[in-house]
Parts: C-alpha cells; sequence; structure tokens
C-alpha cells in the first residue's frame, strides 16, 4: 500500500541485569502518526502489552513497568530498567498513520555480570598439609570463565589439581565454581590469582589469595660443659632456626638410654637439649633426628663426647735445663742468689676443662716466701740459698693425675763491674757566616775500653766522628768521641751516643734534641751521669752563655684594620734567631713620621707600622731583615686593593631623585644601592633639617607620619675611609585625593589635544579647498627660514633662456613623512603656516598625486625612516627665474610644523608636532 515510511532503530540491544538500557527509535516519514507505542508479544497467541507511547497526537504519553516516557510522537527512545532476566526478547516499535502502521522489532539480550568470591581452606590428610583456593563467580549471564595464575603462569598439574562446578539460580543466572588444591609443602608461592573472564567485564577481573608457605629450617646440634653445684655436665642441644612450621626434633643416646630433656623456644627458633654428667658420658654418641615437611627424609646430626685425659705437667720451656723427652723426668732449675721477682710456670698437657695443682717441697710444705697463684710458683722478695731443694706439683681433674718433680738450685751471685759513666755535651761556633756544632760523648770504665758509636733519626750515613782512648793508673779507661756538624742541617732531630761495654746487658743511649727555639739561659754543655737503675738521662747542668741553639729568621707579614681607629696596621713577625734592629719596614718617603713600634712575645719580634688607608691603598709594604752574616731576608704584604668611588649609577654629577610614597603606610621602605669594590661600607640618611633617617641595611625606612613631615629634601651617604659617595632625592607623600585629581587633569588634558588636533585637521582641509595661489612672491619669506647650502654657481639662472619667460633649473621634488613625534632640543624652533594661495595650490596639487601614487619607505643620509610618496623632476624654470628659488629646501604643510636645521647646516632635520606633514626637497640636477 504505498511506500513504506522510514524507521530508525536499534535491532540489536544487549542490557546488563539491574543497569538501564537505551530503546532507540525514530520515524522519519512524512505521513502523519496517529499513534505510537512500544509493544512486547505475551505468547502465540498475538496478544501484545503495551509499554510506552502515545495514544492519540495530542495525549500526554503513557508508560508502565521499567520503561521511561518516550519523547515525541515521532521519536519513540526510550529508557528500560533491566531488572530481571525476563527482559530479554523482542520489543515492537509501532507508528500507525490514518491508513496504516509502520513497526520494526528491537531484540534485547539480558546479561548478568558475576560476582567473584575467593576464600582458602586447609587440611591435613596422612600426614600432608594441603591447601584448597576456592574462586566463585556468583549470579553470572552467561556463564563466566575461571583461570588460575601462580607465580604468573599458569599452575601445572603436579602438584596442582584445579576442579569446577556450576550451579544454575531460578532467576536464570548460574554460579561456576573452581577450585585450586595442592600440597603446602610443595609450593613455594605466597600467593595464587583467580582470573574471572565475561562479557559483561571489561577487563578480566583479577583476585589473589595469601597462602601458607613452608621454609626449609636449619638445624645444627652442639655440646657445651657447664658447671653446676660442683660438678661438670655436658649440655647436648638439638637447634632447628628459620623452619616454617617448627622442625619436630628428637634426641637418642648410642645406648638406648632414658634422660631429661628440655624444650627450648625462642625468637630464633625451637631446641631440645639434654644434660649428661662427663665422668659418665666420656667418648658417648649422641644424635638429633629432625622431621620437617621440606625435607625428603628425616635429617639426622651427631655428636660425639670428648674422652678427657691428662697425661702430664711441665715447667715452662723457658724454664727447663733438663734435655729429657721424658716427662716424668725430674727436671732441673738453677736460680741466682739475690734474683728478684722470680715466677715460676707451670703447663699442663691434657684436654680436661680445668684441674686443681698442689706444690710442696722436699715433702713438706712450700717456704713461706714461696706462693702457689693458679699455676704459677712465685717466690716473693730475693732468691735464697733455702729456696734450694725438690719440689713436686701433682695435677688432677675427677679421676685423672698428672706429676712434676723438679731440682731448684740456688748459686752465688758472681761479682758485678762497676758501670760506666757516661756524658754528653754539645757546643756551637760560627765560621763562614755559618753556624755549627760539636757533640761530645765521653765515657769512664773499668777494666776494659767502651765502644761508642753515633746516629741520627734521619741520616746515618753522613755522620761523620773521631773516637780517643786513654788508660789511667788507677785501672779506669776513658773515651771520647764526638761529631762535628752545621748546625742547620740537624735543627729539630735527634743525636744519639750509643755505648757498649762488657758491665752493659744492653747498650746505654745519651740522646740529645738540636732545638729550633732559642735557648740563651742555657750554658755550654750537657753533662747525663749514669746510674744503676734510671736507664734514661737527666739533665743536670746548663750552658754557658756563649752558645744558644738558633733557627733562621723567618718572617710573616699581615695588614689588618683596627676596630677602634681609621688607621690600619701592618705586622712584620720574625720568628727563630732574630735581632729587632735587624728588622725594619723598607717604606716610601712619603711614609715618614707615621707610628712605628717594636714587640716581643713568646721569643717572636714583632714590628707594627700603623698608616692610614688613603696613603698605601693599592700598594706592596715590604718588610726587611738584615742577617749579621749579611744576608738579608724581606717579604712583601699588599695593601687593599684600589677602590673605586662610590657614585650614583647614573650620572656623576649630583641629581635629585624624586620618590613617591602614600599617606598613612607604615614602614615604607625607600631602596638604595652602593656601587663599588670596597669590602663593606658605612650608610647615612638624613633629612635637609639635619635630623638622622632610620636603616634597615641598605633600605631607609619611613615610618608612618599623619603629619606630613615625610615630605621633603633627603640625603644619604656611604662612606669607606676616604671614599664617599652620596645620593639626594625629593619625598612626596601621595594623598588619594591628590591622586584621583591628577588622573582627572590627565584625562582632561588627553581629550582636549584630541579635541584641538582634530579641529585643526578640519581647518586645515578646509582652506586648501577654498584658498587660490596669491603669487609666487610669497615664497620668499619660507625659503629666508629653510635655506638650503649651496655653491653660487648652483644658485645662478641656466644662461640662454628666453628674457620673457622665466624658466627654473631642472629640480627633483620629494614628499617625506617622517613618524616621529618628538620636539628637537637643539637649535632653534620656528613655527610657520602655509597661507600663501599660490603655494597651497602647488601643495595641493602635489597632495593630489601622493593620493595616486601611494607610499613607499626610504632611508634618509641621516638614518631616519621617511615615507616617501612621490618623486618627481619638474621644470618650474619661470618660478625659479623669478622668485631665485633654486637650491633652495621649501615647505608646504597642511598642518602646524615644526623644524629646525641640524648643527652641520647641510640639510634638514623635521620633527612633528601635528601627525602628519609634507616636505618639499628641491635641489639642483
Amino acid at each position: 500500500s504505498g511506500e513504506e515510511p522510514a524507521i530508525v532503530i536499534a535491532h540489536n540491544v544487549t542490557g546488563v541485569l539491574g543497569e538501564d538500557v537505551y530503546l532507540r527509535c525514530e520515524y522519519l516519514g512524512v505521513g502523519q502518526i496517529q499513534k505510537a507505542e512500544w509493544k512486547r508479544k505475551l505468547n502465540s497467541l498475538s496478544k501484545f502489552k503495551r509499554l510506552a507511547g502515545f495514544s492519540r497526537p495530542n495525549e500526554k504519553p503513557f508508560t508502565r513497568d521499567d520503561f521511561s516516557e518516550p519523547a515525541s510522537l515521532t521519536n519513540l527512545t526510550v529508557r528500560m530498567r533491566v531488572s530481571s532476566v525476563e527482559a530479554e526478547g523482542e520489543y515492537i516499535c509501532d507508528f500507525e498513520e490514518e491508513e496504516e502502521n509502520s513497526f520494526s522489532v528491537i531484540f534485547v539480550t539480558v546479561l548478568a555480570k558475576p560476582e567473584v568470591q575467593i576464600a582458602v581452606s586447609s587440611e591435613t590428610v596422612n600426614d600432608t598439609h594441603y591447601q584448597s583456593v576456592s574462586c566463585s563467580a556468583v549470579g553470572g549471564r552467561p556463564t563466566p570463565r575461571i583461570s588460575w595464575l601462580v607465580g604468573g603462569r599458569p599452575p601445572s598439574d603436579f602438584p596442582f589439581t584445579v576442579t569446577e562446578s556450576e550451579a544454575a539460580h531460578l532467576n536464570g543466572t548460574s554460579t561456576l565454581s573452581s577450585i585450586l588444591r595442592f600440597p603446602t609443602h610443595l609450593q613455594d608461592e605466597q600467593s595464587v590469582t583467580c582470573v574471572v573472564k565475561h562479557e559483561t567485564l571489561p577487563h578480566p577481573e583479577r583476585s589473589m589469595a595469601r597462602v601458607e608457605t613452608y621454609a626449609r629450617p636449619n638445624v645444627t646440634i652442639k655440646a657445651e660443659m657447664v658447671q653446676e653445684g660442683g660438678s661438670d655436665f655436658w649440655v647436648v642441644s638439638c637447634v632447628s632456626s628459620g623452619g616454617r612450621p617448627d622442625a619436630d626434633i628428637s634426641l637418642a643416646l648410642d645406648r638406648n638410654e632414658e634422660v631429661r630433656k628440655e624444650n627450648g623456644e625462642n625468637s630464633e627458633g625451637r631446641s631440645l637439649s639434654v644434660r649428661l654428667p662427663v665422668a659418665e658420658h666420656e667418648g658417648r654418641n649422641v644424635t638429633c633426628v629432625f622431621k620437617h615437611p621440606k625435607f625428603s627424609h628425616r635429617e639426622a646430626r651427631g655428636v660425639t663426647l670428648p674422652t678427657l685425659y691428662l697425661s702430664g705437667v711441665q715447667l715452662r720451656s723457658d724454664w727447663r735445663s733438663s734435655s729429657s723427652e721424658d716427662l716424668k723426668a725430674v727436671e732441673y732449675l738453677e736460680l741466682h742468689e739475690g734474683d728478684g721477682d722470680v715466677v715460676i710456670s707451670l703447663e699442663v698437657t691434657g684436654n680436661v676443662p680445668r684441674y686443681s695443682v698442689i706444690c710442696k717441697k722436699d715433702d713438706g710444705p712450700l717456704p713461706e716466701d714461696v706462693e702457689l697463684v693458679g699455676r704459677n710458683l712465685t717466690i716473693q722478695g730475693l732468691v735464697k740459698h733455702q729456696h734450694a731443694g725438690l719440689y713436686e706439683c701433682n695435677c688432677s681433674y675427677l679421676h685423672l693425675k698428672a706429676t712434676l718433680q723438679f731440682n731448684l738450685t740456688v748459686t752465688a751471685q758472681p761479682p758485678l763491674l762497676a758501670r760506666p759513666n757516661v756524658t754528653v755535651s754539645l757546643s756551637s761556633e760560627w765560621e763562614s757566616g755559618q753556624k755549627y756544632s760539636k757533640m761530645n760523648c765521653s765515657v769512664d770504665s773499668v777494666a776494659s775500653a767502651a765502644v761508642v758509636a753515633w746516629h741520627t733519626g734521619n741520616k746515618n750515613g753522613n755522620i761523620r766522628y773521631s773516637t780517643e782512648t786513654e788508660f789511667q793508673a788507677n785501672g779506669l779507661v776513658s773515651t771520647w768521641s764526638s761529631v762535628f756538624f752545621l748546625t742547620s742541617l740537624y735543627a729539630g732531630q735527634n743525636f744519639t751516643c750509643t755505648v757498649k761495654h762488657a758491665s752493659l746487658e744492653s747498650p746505654e743511649e745519651r740522646t740529645i734534641r738540636i732545638p729550633w727555639q732559642s735557648m740563651s739561659t742555657f750554658s755550654s754543655d750537657y753533662f747525663f751521669p749514669l746510674t744503676n737503675k734510671a736507664p734514661k738521662l737527666l739533665l743536670t747542668s746548663f750552658l754557658p752563655p756563649l752558645f744558644s741553639f738558633s733557627e733562621p729568621p723567618r718572617l710573616s707579614a699581615s695588614v689588618v684594620r683596627q676596630q677602634d681607629s681609621l688607621h690600619w696596621l701592618a705586622v712584620c713577625d720574625c720568628k727563630g734567631d732574630c735581632v729587632g734592629s735587624n728588622l725594619a719596614w723598607a717604606l716610601p718617603k712619603k711614609a715618614t713620621g707615621e707610628t712605628i713600634r717594636r714587640t716581643r712575645h713568646k721569643g717572636h719580634i714583632k714590628l707594627a707600622y700603623e698608616f692610614p688607608l688613603v696613603l698605601h691603598e693599592g700598594h706592596n709594604l715590604t718588610c726587611v731583615y738584615q742577617s749579621d752574616n749579611g744576608i738579608n731576608q724581606n717579604i712583601s704584604v699588599k695593601v687593599l686593593n684600589n677602590t673605586s668611588t662610590l657614585q650614583s649609577r647614573y650620572v656623576s654629577q649630583p641629581v635629585v631623585y624624586r620618590v613617591s610614597v602614600y599617606e598613612n603606610r607604615p614602614n615604607q621602605k625607600v631602596l638604595l644601592g652602593v656601587e663599588g669594590n670596597v669590602p663593606d661600607y658605612n650608610l647615612d640618611c638624613r633629612r635637609s633639617d639635619g635630623s638622622i633617617v632610620l636603616l634597615d641595611g641598605a633600605a631607609m625606612i619611613l615610618q608612618s607620619d599623619p603629619s606630613g613631615q615625610n615630605n621633603g629634601l633627603y640625603t644619604c651617604f656611604a662612606s669607606f675611609y676616604h671614599h664617599t659617595a652620596s645620593v639626594t632625592f625629593q619625598v612626596e607623600v601621595l594623598r588619594e585625593s591628590e591622586q584621583l585629581m591628577l588622573v582627572i587633569l590627565i584625562c582632561i588634558s588627553s581629550v582636549s589635544a584630541i579635541l584641538i588636533v582634530f579641529t585643526v585637521i578640519l581647518c586645515v582641509c578646509c582652506k586648501r579647498k577654498k584658498t587660490p595661489y596669491k603669487g609666487r612672491e610669497s615664497i620668499s619669506a619660507l625659503t629666508s627660514l629653510m635655506h638650503e647650502p649651496g655653491s653660487p654657481e648652483v644658485r645662478k639662472p641656466l644662461a640662454g633662456m628666453d628674457g620673457g619667460k622665466e624658466y627654473a633649473q631642472l629640480t627633483s621634488f620629494a614628499i617625506v613623512f617622517d613618524a616621529k613625534s618628538t620636539v628637537p632640543k637643539l637649535g632653534e624652533l620656528q613655527k610657520y603656516w602655509c597661507d600663501d594661495d599660490i603655494l597651497k595650490a602647488e601643495c595641493r596639487k602635489e597632495w593630489e598625486e601622493f593620493d595616486q601614487v601611494g607610499p613607499h619607505e626610504r632611508q634618509t643620509e641621516h638614518g631616519d625612516v621617511h615615507r616617501v610618496v612621490t618623486e618627481r623632476h619638474l621644470n618650474r624654470r619661470a618660478m625659479m627665474a623669478s622668485s631665485g628659488l633654486a637650491g633652495h629646501l621649501w615647505t608646504c604643510a597642511v598642518y602646524p610644523l615644526w623644524y629646525t636645521q641640524n648643527a652641520s647646516g647641510s640639510c634638514w632635520n623635521m620633527r612633528l608636532a601635528s601627525p602628519l606633514a609634507v616636505l618639499y626637497r628641491r635641489s639642483l640636477m
């Protein structure tokens, strides 16, 4: 029945249970719709249920169940709430016209988003611990898909097993469950992941579950001996640490005897201990057995308790005099009468933890002055003849025993030789301007001559010395040894005299240091008497005033500022062997009459020179020391570098600046900048009446001043010794009423200027149209003001011209627009208004040609950029002959023009006072 109307509809729509879905249906035909509705077929008997739509064109829409109201009679797009699975099926969009119906069918598919649930459970089967992780996708439609990840990869078939089950629900959804099962000891990952995929999920949903893991323990066995109640016990411990869960521990002895066991547990792990008496379990085996799920079989650790022995006791090796290797043989020990502080040590051979020692002499007790301390026999005081005899020491531990016998003999002390008497001395002398030192070492000994040698720490191979020996009638032997050296080579070093003699157990040494510092209070020699008890040397006498240890003079100089003075101080410091009269400042002639003083402190001589900075600024000051041997030393120090004058950063001459501040605002700051290279400066600011202004660093503080005292002239001074600079500025206090009035005046002035310029433009334009040229004679008044230099030949009229006619030379004209608007500051300013009728006519003619040709730019000889309107060559001989304007520059302006002649007089430099002007420049070709 005619052409079927067009209907736009989405034929297949997917909705999620519990969410909204849009059913789109629009009528795009031209027919008149009488009725439009959504309906759904109820059964096979062609019964329909009306859901939403319009019954008549002008009635309100109807809706029922989960449908929203449609937009219009031709647009039945609705929002449907998917409340159950029964919402799935066909929906008919029907448009009824006057003569026919148009409809279309849409199919709605209902999906249900599953809810993911995960749980972990465990069980033990045949001593094996299992874990099961259950992952369920509840209420999904269609059925979801579940997979597992262990360590980021799918689980292997062993040791993992996966089982799935599905359950349907009355609402049309279903639940899929998957169980991952594994033995705990065979899985080391701390978590597993369940992955659920479904059409309602934009990405697979991952759920992670933490699972229990086992850790392999560290198992050890240890045995240690302890003492309780006077008895010794072995404590054997089986220790398991770091395992998860704890290992099962058992302990067994090799004879299957029952012993008391103790369980222990701490942060490191678990232990099982047993205490065994030492005497009863020597050489016994103890075994620990550990059971853990991470062990493929039981782990065993064993220990064998040691067998104790005490094989013997003997004297310490340095006391032995017997060469027998038999420990049971009697040993011999020889002491000298008069020996003191004698300690006889015993050495016990065995592995017993401890032992007791009992000693006796000649089957009786030890002498009163002989004491047994530990395993040492100590003779208190000196060794005597009654200490000789047979000593026996018995060592024992439990049933183990060991015995030592040694025969102690005491021999008489042989006569001692007299110890030699050693003395050293030191002297010095000057030779050829160099200072030399001589050291003597003398030894008086008995029976034989002593051997004397010299050495120093750094120059052993360079020391030469001489030795002399004299045998005297009384049996004494005197030995002298001397060494001669340059003092400066060994200053600050130690010289040692070494003496060897038969009466000395070890060589005797006497050391003296060659010092740097002066020691004028000492005398000529050092004497070091040698005594029996004191191995070190003592200073017993002094050097004569003729000699002093010396150090070459060393100079240092410095320049410092004095705190309470305007003067600077240069200090020269001499250390070492210095003479005050030899130290001086080498000063220029202009420095005479300044203060110079000398001081001596702790061996130093200081020479001070006081001066004003302006006297030596940027110069070197030299300190000179004249040595007695004619050698001069000098050192220079530079005074503060030349400083530039403090000055304003804008101009060199004094100027007055203006600074505006606000009214009734506290602590306003005026920032000041000081230029120069001085290290620091003093800043002072004052008002014109001399009162001081508060400063904060380099900022001047203006406090709140209702009375207006802040208004006025201020001067700030910066100074560094003789360098000064100042700046003067006027402070104006701005009030709100004055600021408002200033703004109003500026606005009125601007508006007035604009009106005046506009009026002048109108007047000039009107005058140009009405005024004809009156003659050429009026040009002379203008040319006298704008004369351009030229040679006399240039200004002469051309020869051969008709007397009845006046011809001008061939000229070049240019119309130039100057874009600058500043009024010149140099030269005489004149204002000219073109009121000559003939000249205005020429201006008007050229202005019309300006409009026709159009502008372009040109750079003038003085660098000014002008707008060049046109450039022509005109023959105006008649005008030039009559007026004599050849070689002149003349101007016609349509607005007021300010102009001036430049300093060279060769050209004209124009500055516009109004928006537009034209310049006619004529020159002879």
